[in-house]
């Protein structure tokens, strides 16, 4: 994985374009169609009924995105903005059309806040223990005519893996008995959605107010604000992962380059932000160690204060499960591990693309990941730069079916200014469509996916190199080779 090299302040970016008269016509039109792509992917049919079909309207979505951020760079600042959010927030609304279209998840959110509620913990037994049939409501647990309609056998249920515990962390958990108890008992999937267009309408006024601290045009808002995947995933399909986004958001703004007077506070506060967003999904906790080597924290001092931060809150969160539960409090991360080939090692699929025997594969992707952080602790890049490579090349090295573990990755990259990582979160779809349709090539739509987002993300790296090779001022050997030459 070649990392790109952020020297300067705005090395391999391409410097946004001058004004035009018809950008913003141009914005307009591929924002209009989005919202109208939106609005039909959530009102039509869900992944199973819309098939390969549906990929390509999500194709299509990404294509106008690219459109509109293009065309957002050509609109004086402050109309884009203001058109940029107003699009953004038409876009999540769109999303409300209709059910989940592509994932189950919130039904699973649905019962663990249900279980909590009543007073017992998440993490003590699955929903199919008969201590909790009398929790189990009709939208969750259809009657035989409700599950034929699922095209289900009788006895189904609508949350996924309903004979594993559950599988998420403690904050996680918080949000979903906090969703339950202010919209009710019963409620359905719309008040999983609303819940996620909350997250997403903060994270927009976040990264805008990320973007003043880090300097960048404001007009990057775009990048997150317009893309369907934060649509698709925290809205329509409710994911949980657009609450630990907004707190990696948060701890990026706070982290900003600035006068070091409040470090020792600045430093404790990333790390609870960071903490905080591992506790909802762990894969953001990567982010500190992106941070280890950026401005101050590579002190002791401070990487310890960020660190136990961290750590301290976690302890504090899981302390109640585990006195409770006992070690039950990890849930099905063990089986999930397992279900998705990481512990063979098939799962690494650029490792795999590179015939690394399976037994390998683990070692040699973390290894990578290692490597890539590395190169950013010795080059010292800024903050929100480390924490992008850290995120991209551990996604890149797991390859996870799950297009949604890339929202974290667009959210930083949009306050780094970063495009080029916007390739690892499209690569995931082809791989979820091809695994979710059962399909016999999916290994190998997922390698060719991943492969093309490594190769994109390494092409923009190379590219900067070059251009900053080709402005660095010559040295006095260089100036007299070149002066002997002409």
């Amino acid at each position: 994985m070649t990392p790109t090299d952020p020297s300067g302040p705005k090395a391999g970016v391409a410097a946004p374009r001058r004004s035009s008269t018809s950008a913003p016509a141009a914005f307009l039109l591929a924002s209009l169609a989005s919202i109208v792509l939106a609005a039909f992917v959530a009102w039509g049919r869900p992944i199973l009924a819309g098939r390969w079909s549906l990929l390509a309207m999500l194709g299509a979505w990404a294509a106008l995105w690219l459109v509109a951020v293009a065309a957002a760079f050509r609109t004086p600042k402050r109309l884009a903005v203001a058109v940029i959010l107003a699009a953004g927030v038409a876009l999540r609304l769109a999303a409300l059309a209709g059910p989940p279209t592509t994932s189950d998840d919130l039904y699973r959110y649905a019962w663990d806040g249900r279980v909590q509620a009543a007073g017992i913990d998440p993490y003590l037994s699955p929903p199919s223990a008969t201590r909790l049939a009398s929790l189990r409501e009709p939208w969750l647990w259809p009657d035989a005519e409700g599950c034929a309609r699922l095209d289900r056998a009788p006895g189904c249920t609508r949350i996924n893996r309903a004979d594993a515990p559950t599988i998420y962390p403690p904050l996680a958990e918080t949000w979903f008995s906090a969703v339950s108890r202010i919209a009710g008992i019963g409620a359905r999937h719309k008040a999983w959605q609303v819940a996620g267009l909350v997250t997403e309408l903060a994270t927009m006024g976040l990264l805008g107010f990320a973007l003043r601290r880090w300097g960048r045009d404001p007009r990057w808002l775009a990048l997150y604000a317009l893309s369907p995947a934060p649509v698709l995933e925290v809205v329509n399909n409710g994911h949980v992962d657009g609450l630990a986004v907004l707190l990696l958001v948060a701890a990026l703004a706070v982290v900003a380059p600035g006068p070091d007077s409040r470090a020792p506070v600045r430093d404790v506060a990333t790390g609870l932000l960071i903490g905080a967003a591992a506790l909802v999904k762990l894969y953001p906790a990567i982010a500190l160690v992106g941070l280890v080597g950026a401005r101050r924290l590579w002190r002791a001092r401070a990487l310890w204060r960020a660190a136990g931060a961290s750590v301290a809150l976690m302890i504090v969160a899981y302390a109640p499960h585990v006195a409770r539960v006992g070690a039950k409090v990890l849930g099905y991360l063990p089986g999930y591990l397992g279900e998705e080939h990481y512990r063979g090692g098939t799962r690494y699929l650029i490792a795999g693309a590179f015939h690394t025997p399976a037994g390998m594969a683990g070692a040699v992707s973390a290894t990578a990941v290692v490597v890539a952080v590395s190169w950013a602790w010795w080059r010292c890049w800024p903050a929100a730069d480390a924490v992008a490579l850290a995120l991209g090349a551990l996604l890149l090295a797991a390859s996870p079916v799950q297009p949604w573990y890339a929202l974290a990755l667009l959210a930083v990259a949009t306050v780094a200014a970063r495009p080029a990582w916007a390739a690892v979160t499209l690569a995931g779809y082809p791989y979820f469509f091809a695994v979710i349709l059962a399909s016999s090539h999916a290994a190998g739509v997922g390698q060719v996916s991943y492969l093309i987002a490594l190769a994109a993300v390494a092409a923009v790296g190379m590219a900067g190199r070059g251009r900053r090779a080709a402005a660095r001022p010559l040295g006095a050997h260089e100036a007299l080779a070149a002066s002997a030459g002409s």
